[in-house]
């Protein structure tokens, strides 16, 4: 008995090491690429670190789950309901960023320098902005959703237990990113209640995950929310 509980103790610790690195790993990148492209206003430079963390944050967490965790794939199909919350959720969070940007926003806006900052990389124009936009949420909010909710929270639950300490974790992870890229076009209290805004939503996406164990429930509510946040981008950058 004593030599089985003792096996039971290795293969725990060893799956928890397994999670830190993983967490570790992955939780850096998203970081990466905004300091290249806000930053270092770095071009094409920052459109290839763009694309190679995307790679990265994208591939890594599914070979650590296959090939390093020994896990079984899942397309995290949505079995438990979830939508309706999701929806509500999402328009809450609309309302909330429309309402915060129609009080707020010419006080903390600097439209100038996101305008340089996206000029760099040819997203001043209409239909390549319109591209990026339809990219960001529907592709690049369901990588967000894959990799901060389903790994990021999932690992962070897997190390501590359980279900609040892991939401507020990951939601902090998921803001830094965010925080460091609206400190070149916000002013520091406009960035500390933008990245709050972030931080309260990030919340709610691991909420609606750990809740639906689906991503694509948290992906719902998170496009809703990207709908407001590009709308207001256009009309700061294009013009209506």
């Amino acid at each position: 008995m004593q030599l089985i509980d003792q096996s039971t103790q290795n293969q725990d610790s060893r799956q928890q090491k397994l999670a830190l690195w993983g967490l570790l790993l992955v939780s850096v990148a998203p970081s990466v690429s905004v300091i290249t492209g806000f930053a270092l206003k770095a071009g094409i430079v920052a459109i290839v670190v763009f694309l190679l963390t995307k790679i990265w944050i994208f591939g890594l967490p599914a070979f650590w789950h296959l090939k390093v965790e020994k896990g079984k794939l899942s397309f995290s199909s949505p079995k438990n309901g979830g939508w309706k919350e999701s929806v509500l959720l999402g328009l809450g969070m609309l309302i909330v960023i429309f309402t915060a940007y129609f009080i707020l926003g010419d006080k903390m806006l600097k439209p100038e320098e996101l305008t340089e900052i996206l000029d760099s990389v040819g997203l001043t124009v209409a239909w390549k902005f319109t591209l990026a936009i339809l990219f960001w949420v529907f592709i690049n909010s369901v990588l967000e959703e894959y990799v901060f909710r389903w790994f990021i929270t999932s690992k962070i639950e897997q190390l501590i237990g359980g279900i609040w300490l892991p939401i507020f974790i990951s939601a902090g992870i998921f803001t830094i990113h965010h925080t460091i890229a609206l400190a070149f076009f916000i002013d520091p209290l406009g960035n500390f209640i933008a990245s709050l805004g972030v931080f309260i939503g990030g919340s709610i996406f691991s909420w609606l995950y750990l809740r639906y164990r689906s991503i694509w429930i948290a992906w719902v509510a998170h496009a809703i929310a990207d709908v407001a946040i590009f709308t207001i981008a256009w009309h700061l950058v294009i013009g209506f």
